[in-house]
């Protein structure tokens, strides 16, 4: 393949898959662009001739697919160059390093004995290796940009994949992982056929190979159906919750960037509330929650307490939550100033019904190069992040799994009005106790980049979380993409622990998913409004992904580092005798003289050519 058409279809493939993930034409993404958006890709993959042009090739790939999807990270304030340009160039170094491990299957050919060059399991033997590879590498570099502190889960195979209901419910099992290893190994297989079929006449004992790859097809067939029989399964199952939680979710559509003071949100979200709670008095809903989005308070707990006494003037936080008499969690800051160590925390604030702040969430995932920047606590890197870049990252991580205890409602007793019994064991009526004691629900509460990782929802569910409540502020991104996608990624967490979750968001996409990942409630994106929601909770359960976590690429890397050594350091000593592999290294070192010989005359030819014609 010609560097031309390597380039064509790294764009192709890479545009393919950016109309796959949720984008401003569809707003959940395309899962038919999305499964065969990697076939240009994998022609690429198997022309590749050498590391360096599989590794640069990868790397290119994944850069163009960050830079069409994630577009909307150069709107990111003050931090535009650091969350687009450095995301692009971390992106672009682990698809490197995994394009490396992916040209590992063509490494193994090359240092094959060329006296098996002709023989019948030349190529034949390896095109299951070959289909396989490519889709577990690719689940590998997707592994290794969404971990750690640098992870980010956007831009990712899987997530085309949300509409496609029956499919993804292996992510309880397998997490987004064997999502992307089956879409990835189906253009694969995809595109080894097409490849069979024009190439036919150039592989030898085509039979073999053919047949080697009905067999790949057969095996990765039976993948399929037992991941769409499980997910219909799934999905056919009855949606039984143990209780509920009635919220009312609040989406400001306020700038706080441009805001000096957080009055007017706080006047805006008042407003919202309370045309809710008449709403919910006139239809006999009780209210056990209001939730408003991610930062709406400025200033930081619990320093600002008395400050939150008496602002808004009018109206000020604490007399509204008194006067609502109903639970609050608003998203702010929390200031620690312990041991003369000050820090600052992303938070989740949690009011009881008199209007007293009871505790806090604080974000455990940062958004790595904005709200956490390396080093940035050294006073001499603090000094020229504000005099050179104009930035500061103030926040520092969370370092506990903080749960709220707020109590709901039973699933089918909640509207029912007393009654009375007449009974014939007595002579007097007997009130019948229908509205039990309210059940509690412990809720937790992922801050925005949270609800991306399994790293953080997972200890929170293991800890005892029976739902999330996501707070959210995406206003920056001003685009519909970057709402969608952010939700999207979320939204596999529901399915993963088989839990439900709400989302609050300033400006979308503020949400409710059960179990399955399904939608049960929803806003428009950039709008003022508020919803009342009724939160499924479900009895929790321990999914094997839960418990075992993400085995899938562990799995993947462990294989991956196994056969590099097996291809580097033991191949070559036990496949041949000394005497053989003396005779398989002059034979090589020949071959590299011809091909050295070809190029120098090609090279002669080609300037006596430039010579004649001048």
């Amino acid at each position: 393949m010609s560097r031309i058409l390597q380039v064509f279809c790294i764009l192709f493939s890479a545009g393919l898959l950016s109309l796959g993930i949720a984008n401003d034409l569809y707003r959940f993404g395309n899962p038919l662009s999305g499964i065969i958006s990697l076939i240009p890709f994998y022609f690429v993959y198997s022309s590749a001739k050498s590391y360096k042009e599989m590794a640069f090739s990868f790397a290119l790939h994944a850069i163009i697919v960050h830079l069409i999807s994630s577009y909307w990270l150069a709107f990111f304030k003050d931090f535009a160059i650091l969350t687009l340009g450095c995301s692009a160039f971390g992106t672009g170094i682990i698809a490197f390093v995994a394009g490396l491990f992916m040209y590992l299957p063509f490494s193994a050919d090359t240092r094959a004995s060329f006296l098996e060059a002709h023989s019948r399991q030349d190529k034949a033997g390896r095109v299951s290796l070959k289909i396989i590879w490519f889709a577990a590498t690719y689940v590998l570099y997707e592994w290794l940009k969404s971990s750690g502190f640098i992870g980010y889960p956007w831009g990712t195979l899987y997530s085309t994949m949300f509409n496609c209901k029956f499919f993804i419910q292996i992510a309880d099992i397998t997490g987004t992982a064997g999502i992307s290893f089956l879409t990835a190994i189906f253009a694969a297989l995809l595109g080894e056929g097409i490849e069979i079929y024009f190439c036919s006449k150039k592989i030898p004992h085509i039979h073999h190979y053919a047949g080697q790859y009905a067999r790949t097809a057969i095996f990765c067939g039976m993948l399929f159906v037992i991941s769409f029989v499980y997910g219909t399964v799934k999905l056919l199952q009855p949606d039984r919750p143990e209780k509920y939680l009635n919220a009312i979710l609040v989406q400001q559509n306020a700038d706080p960037w441009t805001q000096k003071t957080d009055d007017d949100t706080i006047r805006l979200s008042q407003k919202l509330t309370e045309e809710k709670l008449e709403e919910a008095k006139e239809n006999n809903i009780p209210i056990d929650l209001v939730v408003w989005s991610e930062g709406c308070l400025k200033y930081a707990y619990p320093i600002a307490e008395q400050h939150y006494k008496n602002y808004p003037i009018g109206k000020s936080v604490s007399s509204f939550i008194n006067e609502c008499n109903v639970p609050f969690i608003l998203g702010g800051t929390y200031l620690n100033d312990e041991n003369g160590i000050r820090k600052l925390y992303n938070a989740a604030l949690l009011f009881d019904s008199n209007g007293e702040m009871r505790g806090h969430y604080a974000k455990n995932h940062l958004v790595p190069l904005a709200e956490a920047i390396p080093f940035s606590t050294i006073p001499a890197v603090s000094n020229f992040l504000k005099t050179v870049i104009h930035i500061s990252a103030g926040f520092h991580p969370g370092d506990q799994y903080t749960l709220f205890e707020i109590q709901g409602q039973h699933p089918e007793t909640r509207y029912l009005p007393e009654s009375n019994i007449i009974s014939l064991r007595n002579s007097f009526y007997r009130q019948k106790e229908i509205q039990k004691e309210r059940p509690y629900v412990l809720i937790s509460t992922p801050i925005c980049y949270d609800d991306s990782f399994p790293d953080v929802c997972g200890p929170l569910v293991k800890n005892g979380s029976e739902v999330f409540i996501n707070i959210t502020d995406d206003s920056w991104s001003r685009t519909k993409s970057a709402e969608y996608q952010h939700f999207i990624i979320s939204s596999f967490r529901t399915i993963e622990y088989r839990t439900s979750m709400a989302r609050s968001c300033n400006s979308g996409y503020s949400v409710v998913l059960n179990s399955k990942g399904m939608i049960l409630a929803e806003q428009p994106l950039f709008e003022e409004s508020a919803i009342i929601v009724k939160i499924p909770v479900y009895k929790r359960t321990t999914t094997f992904y839960l418990k075992f976590g993400n085995w899938l690429p562990h799995a993947i890397a462990w294989a991956a580092i196994l056969y590099a050594i097996f291809i580097f350091i033991i191949k070559d000593r036990i496949s041949l005798p000394y005497s053989e592999r003396k005779k398989l290294n002059r034979i090589q070192k020949k071959i590299i003289k011809k091909a050295e010989k070809k190029k120098i005359i090609k090279k002669a030819e080609k300037k006596r050519r430039n010579f004649d014609y001048d």
